[in-house]
């Protein structure tokens, strides 16, 4: 899939999906389940080596960079446990609560795997019975294999800090909904291998007309690991807004990359924001990329081509310049 258009349908395709949501329209049930999919692999990080940054490895750190800018819409993705309006899909209904603590208000359901199981743990802060401002969500997986996907997931995932506006689970407009998910090596392991995610993510999504919607995620910390690999974004920043009439993206993404292949940390600026028309690659946008002592300056051409402009000791004068195609960055 080309690169922006897995987080533009995520964040698209649902919008006017009413099943999504479970609690935000008043009914006694309890959220929405979904069926879990592998969590998000890391970004490939340059195959090339170490920094500093030079001809023979810009692609490649380019690559991994654009890479790791969807790498949080994906995992909000994987652990949409309770229907997220943009990225919620029509999922089927968690049964009603098996056990409740009527003093603490908490609803817990032992969700049933092919093997192994997932416990979620729903503390309805207000005992209004409706997911809102204040509720907090527990989902702790326990070897939970699924056999449609072949993946075992294990460990645990929370949301907390949470703020509902309006009716953001049956798309009422205006609404908007802001989150924290927390990952406690949260595992998903298939033929491929394990991956590992820990760490966590504050996303805030609204929309007033169910036409533009806007959303951020930003990251003190997220980690993911596989086969030996590690790459963690931190003072992660992504902004997005999608509008469903024109099928258009607007992106922009500034943070801090590292990777144990790269030898040291790399910082990314969005100077011009990407521009992504449908499920086609972005046709405008400029990235800056930089270690301590080299960048390379990334700016589409069009949807086609992308131009990397290297500076290898930071004096402000392009030493070397290459055109590489999308189909050759090879981003999925």
């Amino acid at each position: 899939m080309k690169l922006f258009s897995k987080a533009f349908c995520i964040a698209s395709c649902a919008i006017f999906v009413a099943a999504c949501g479970g609690g935000g329209g008043g009914g006694s049930s309890a959220p929405d389940a979904v069926t879990p999919t592998p969590p998000a692999t890391p970004p490939p990080p340059p195959p090339t080596g170490a920094l500093p940054i030079t001809a023979s490895n810009a692609q490649d750190i380019t690559a991994a960079v654009l890479g790791a800018i969807t790498l949080g819409v994906e995992i909000v993705d994987i652990v949409d446990v309770i229907g997220l309006p943009p990225i919620g899909g029509t999922n089927p209904r968690l049964a009603k609560p098996s056990v409740r603590d009527t003093f603490a208000d908490i609803f817990t359901e032992i969700l049933a795997c092919d093997t192994g199981e997932v416990t979620g743990t729903w503390n309805d802060a207000d005992n209004n019975l409706m997911i809102s401002t204040g509720d907090t969500f527990d989902f702790v997986f326990d070897m939970c294999f699924f056999v449609d996907s072949g993946t075992t997931l294990d460990g645990a995932t929370s949301l907390t800090n949470m703020v509902v506006t309006g009716d953001p689970f049956n798309q009422i407009a205006p609404w908007g909904l802001a989150i924290t998910f927390g990952f406690d090596n949260l595992s998903g392991t298939d033929s491929a291998g394990t991956a590992i995610i820990d760490g966590g993510l504050d996303l805030d999504m609204s929309s007033d007309d169910n036409v533009v919607v806007n959303l951020s995620i930003v990251t003190a910390s997220l980690t993911a690991q596989q086969s030996g690999i590690s790459v963690t974004l931190t003072d992660f920043v992504l902004a997005e807004t999608i509008d469903l009439n024109v099928l258009t993206l607007v992106i922009s993404a500034n943070g801090t990359l590292t990777s144990n292949l790269l030898g040291g940390n790399i910082t990314f600026e969005t100077l011009q924001d990407f521009m992504v028309i449908g499920d086609d690659n972005p046709s405008a946008g400029q990235l800056l990329i930089s270690d301590s002592s080299s960048s390379v300056l990334v700016t589409v051409l069009d949807n086609i081509s992308v131009q990397l402009e290297i500076d290898l000791d930071l004096d402000g004068t392009i030493d070397e310049m290459i055109v590489v195609t999308w189909a050759e960055l090879d981003i999925d």
